[in-house]
């Protein structure tokens, strides 16, 4: 029995590492390619990475009108559905919530929520909406 444990470790050992290396280096490469800011004259763009794969993107438009926040999934964002929260009025609370369906759906729209209609029955999403768009919003202040 130990022989045969003597001789199982090294190789299991050896697999261990190549995931866990393996894990790391998409780890790094959606840090590299998600942690990112885009100012222009008419957006700013930050995004951060979550998860494996996935990332968040805030983009608050510089008339401070309108303002997205786009959620990839932590693992596989194009193997799972995404989710686009919309303020369309300024009114820093979020108007829509549009679910997406993965790539292999052609990302088609699979829910779509309206704060004015589906408040009432989907309060517990919108208000988490909200709070991650005040969350974000703290975060990254409108710049002038």
């Amino acid at each position: 029995m130990k022989d045969t444990f003597k001789t199982i470790m090294p190789y299991a050992a050896i697999i261990a590492g190549t995931i866990g290396g393996s894990l790391l280096a998409v780890r790094s490469c959606n840090n590299v390619w998600n942690n990112r800011t885009v100012n222009t004259p008419g957006y700013t763009l930050n995004s951060y990475a979550t998860g494996l794969s996935g990332h968040v993107e805030y983009i608050r438009y510089s008339n401070g009108n309108y303002q997205d926040v786009k959620i990839y999934p932590g693992f596989g964002h194009r193997l799972f559905d995404s989710e686009l929260v919309q303020d369309l009025d300024g009114d820093k609370r979020v108007d829509l919530i549009r679910k997406h369906s993965p790539e292999l759906k052609m990302h088609r729209l699979s829910e779509l929520l309206i704060r004015e209609y589906d408040y009432e029955s989907y309060n517990d999403r919108f208000d988490e909406a909200d709070k991650l768009l005040h969350d974000l919003m703290e975060k990254y202040p409108l710049r002038k």
